[in-house]
């Protein structure tokens, strides 16, 4: 059986670059999670390809991690953040956290 999600995607829309040999694939990041996302990229991706990506999240942070192609539906690729560095990682939960809490409240 394929890859499962362990936690919910957040509609977190934002700009992200991807990175292949042949040069750079813009990309919007349709919803976002601490272990991976829905990608619409301008050009096709192959499912089990490996890429670095750098999005943008929140006002002037990058995030930079590699995705692993997970499956593909039409224009959109549902990727597993494969590796991604301690610090990003924080701040990534960090948002997402925060975005619970302004979004959805606390009960």
């Amino acid at each position: 059986m394929g890859y499962k999600r362990k936690f919910t995607r957040l509609p977190i829309a934002c700009q992200g670059d991807l990175h292949r040999a042949g040069g750079d694939v813009s990309c919007q990041v349709m919803d976002l999670c601490e272990q991976g996302m829905l990608l619409r990229p301008a050009t096709p991706l192959t499912v089990g390809e490996e890429l670095p990506l750098e999005f943008g999240l929140g006002k002037s942070r990058r995030i930079q991690c590699t995705i692993k192609v997970a499956r593909a539906a039409k224009s959109d690729f549902g990727a597993q953040i494969v590796q991604i560095s301690p610090e990003d990682q924080r701040y990534l939960t960090e948002y997402l956290d925060d975005f619970i809490a302004n979004n959805f409240g606390r009960y």
